[in-house]
């Protein structure tokens, strides 16, 4: 049997990892803010929590406590043409899921993506550090 190629993803804090396959994007790590918490506890709905006062409160990030031995890792199977985004919450703050899979899917080369990525963060009011990285998973010849 053919082993299924895989990618390991990890997040800690509020920075964000996406898989872009066809026409759908999903977020692949959870923030750890205050706000994401409440919506875990039934608090607050995904909808209140993109504009809660707690939404940039990190309770778990690299170097406290709460990370103990590490962050959980997710083993992700892969295809040719998958695309992944790593990106801070300088673009997620501003820019929605929409959005993004729609440049992203707009954009053939993953530099001038990444570039336009944040240029569409900056244009769209983000005031905080703007960070892209954008892999595309290529069939091996």
């Amino acid at each position: 049997m053919a082993e299924r190629p895989e990618l390991f993803i990890t997040g800690v804090g509020d920075s964000r990892a996406y898989q872009i396959r066809g026409k759908k994007i999903e977020q692949l790590t959870i923030d750890h803010s205050l706000a994401q918490a409440l919506v875990e506890a039934k608090t607050i709905t995904a909808a209140e929590a993109k504009e809660h006062r707690f939404r940039n409160v990190l309770w778990k990030y690299l170097g406290t406590r709460e990370v103990g031995e590490g962050p959980e890792v997710k083993a992700i199977t892969i295809q040719g043409g998958d695309r992944f985004l790593l990106c801070t919450d300088g673009l997620t703050g501003v820019v929605n899921d929409e959005k993004l899979l729609g440049f992203i899917t707009s954009v053939a080369d993953v530099q001038q993506c990444a570039d336009g990525l944040g240029q569409l963060a900056l244009d769209s009011g983000s005031k905080d550090n703007v960070s892209c990285i954008v892999i595309e998973v290529v069939e091996s010849r």
